[in-house]
């Protein structure tokens, strides 16, 4: 994967960086648990659940204007409202590498500003 350009999302916290970094931290704290969730919600095949998580997984994404990265989650939002847990479940694992990935990115990203 290439490497994730936050410009767009200074840009759309008014070049805050203060903003920004605030929000990378909360994005790489809450993403790893939101996924949990979301694996519980399929496992019970609560598609209430797995709709609300996916949608704020995707929404996540989206507040960092991570928007190629975030497709893999409008996917599965979109599945979840239909109750695809079979389609949802094949999806899972391109979603997590993706999701693994930023997360990688974000916390290096995090790591080098507070140093």
């Amino acid at each position: 994967m290439k490497k994730i350009n936050l410009q767009p999302a200074l840009v759309s916290m008014d070049h805050d960086e203060d903003i920004l970094y605030a929000v990378i931290g909360a994005f790489i704290q809450e993403v790893p648990a939101l996924t949990a969730q979301l694996l519980e919600a399929l496992q019970n095949r609560d598609q209430t659940s797995a709709k609300r998580v996916s949608h704020t997984l995707k929404g996540n994404f989206r507040i960092l204007q991570l928007q190629s990265q975030q497709t893999c989650w409008a996917k599965i939002e979109s599945l979840a409202h239909e109750g695809d847990f079979d389609q949802i479940t094949s999806l899972l694992p391109e979603a997590k590498r993706v999701t693994e990935e930023v997360l990688s990115q974000l916390q290096a990203e995090l790591d080098t500003h507070e140093s």
